[in-house]
Formats: C-alpha cells, sequence, structure tokens
C-alpha cells in the first residue's frame, strides 16, 4: 500500500513536471514563431494573436493534466467527463460574463477593431493596448494610469492607429504684418517641416484665413501625417512658426489688456 502510495505520488510529480516542460517549450516556439513574424511585417496583430494563445494553450495543458493525474489516482475520468457536461451548463449558467468576457475578446480578434500598440479610445479613457486577453483588456494612458476592462463591456471604440491623422493648425498673426509677408512666411515654415519630418502622407496646405477676430488674423495649415504623429507635427511646426516670425520681425498675436487712469 505504501509503494502503490509513493508511486502515485510519484507520477503526480512528474505530470506536474511534464505540463510545465511542455507548456514552457510550446510557449517558446509558438513565440519565436509569431515574433519573428510581427518583426518582419510589422503585425501587431500577431502579438495580439501570441497572448490570447498563450492563455489557451496554458488552459488546454492544465486540464490535460488533471484528467492524467485523476486518472493516476483511480478517478474514472470518462464518467467525469461525461458528468462534466451536465455541470458545464449549470456552469455555464454561472459563468455567463467569463463567456461574454471571451466571446467579446474573439469577436475584438477577428474583426480587427484594435491590437496590442494600437492607440484607443473606450468611453472617456485613451491610451495604448498593452494587453488583450481572453477576459480583459489593458490600456495605458500616456501619463501613466491602467484601466483594465472586461471585454463584454468594450462596445465602443475609436481607433486612432488605423487611418492617418489630419492636422489642423490655426497660426495667429497681428493685424500689424502684411497679408504678403504672413504668407511668405508661412511657405517658409511649410518647406523647411517638409524636409524635417518624413511620415507626411500628402503636402502640407495653407488653407487661407480661416477668421478675423479683435486682435489677429487667423491663417489655417493643414497636414496628414502617419497615425499618432499628429502630436509631434504639431510640436515641430509651431516652434518653427515662432522661430522664423522671430527672424523676419513678424508679430504673432496676444492678448491685450488696455488699461486707463481716470
Amino acid at each position: 500500500m505504501e509503494s502503490i502510495f509513493t508511486k502515485e505520488v510519484i507520477t503526480t510529480i512528474g505530470i506536474i513536471i511534464v505540463a510545465f516542460i511542455l507548456y514552457f517549450i510550446i510557449k517558446q516556439i509558438i513565440s519565436n514563431f509569431f515574433i519573428k513574424k510581427a518583426k518582419h511585417h510589422s503585425n501587431k496583430k500577431a502579438l495580439t494573436i501570441l497572448t490570447i494563445l498563450n492563455n489557451v494553450i496554458k488552459y488546454i495543458i492544465l486540464i490535460i493534466a488533471l484528467l492524467t493525474i485523476l486518472a493516476t489516482w483511480g478517478v474514472d475520468t470518462k464518467a467525469l467527463i461525461a458528468s462534466l457536461g451536465v455541470a458545464g451548463a449549470v456552469a455555464g449558467l454561472a459563468m455567463q460574463d467569463m463567456i461574454k468576457d471571451f466571446l467579446g475578446g474573439a469577436d475584438i480578434l477577428t474583426e480587427d477593431q484594435f491590437k496590442v500598440g494600437d492607440n484607443i479610445q473606450v468611453g472617456n479613457f485613451r491610451g495604448n493596448v498593452i494587453y488583450l486577453g481572453m477576459k480583459t483588456t489593458k490600456i495605458r494612458a500616456y501619463t501613466g494610469e491602467v484601466k483594465i476592462i472586461a471585454n463584454r463591456n468594450i462596445n465602443e471604440v475609436i481607433n486612432y492607429s488605423i487611418m492617418p491623422a489630419v492636422c489642423v493648425i490655426d497660426v495667429e498673426l497681428s493685424y500689424e504684418n502684411s497679408t504678403e509677408k504672413a504668407e511668405e512666411v508661412l511657405k517658409t515654415v511649410i518647406e523647411r517641416v517638409s524636409k524635417m519630418v518624413n511620415y507626411l502622407k500628402r503636402p502640407i496646405t495653407i488653407l487661407g484665413i480661416e477668421e478675423l477676430t479683435t486682435d489677429s488674423v487667423v491663417y489655417r495649415i493643414e497636414a496628414e501625417v502617419s497615425a499618432m504623429k499628429n502630436f509631434e507635427f504639431n510640436r515641430i511646426f509651431l516652434k518653427e512658426i515662432k522661430k522664423e516670425a522671430e527672424a523676419n520681425h513678424l508679430t504673432l498675436s496676444y492678448r491685450k489688456v488696455d488699461v486707463h487712469n481716470v
């Protein structure tokens, strides 16, 4: 009896070790394949599939190992599997939310709504997708906060990483500047910035005078850049506008306050 018990314990430990080794080997093989594909083809979808596939493999190996261990201890696994069918129906009702999460994750992936690395907005929260699993999605904001959302609750998504971004910049110049001088400076800046950045999707254009306010003439500039490059482009363009305005003694608009002494 003692030897049988020892044999069962050793077999159980062996099954656990084999399960860990098998999971590690399969995970490494799949990871190497998908990471290589993602690097060569810039395919963020491959990394997303990898995350979900690793979870699926983990649960499959866990179930197989558990059934094998039970069989080792003399449990009738065939009857157990049959009874699990009935229990599964009951568990399905109890785990509706988990099933909805899984289906939601599968829907996100198959419809290519977003991938790991995409910049998205769900509700009022915007950030980069750092994890897409079977149950939850994790989004990290620009300021570092991480929001964990159940996949079943992701109904409407704004994805900023799919299409090129359109940058609209309003440059406010003083009425003291002539129109010809203002447009000349804007064209110079456009030429310079066009050479500085390599992610323009179409030429930068001056749409013209957008508005005449009480203290400024507003010129509108438009450009189309690669996804998520709009913030960088805006900063570069505005910096070059200020530099060129200073060099050409062009007056930028600023708020004026008149003080009258009585």
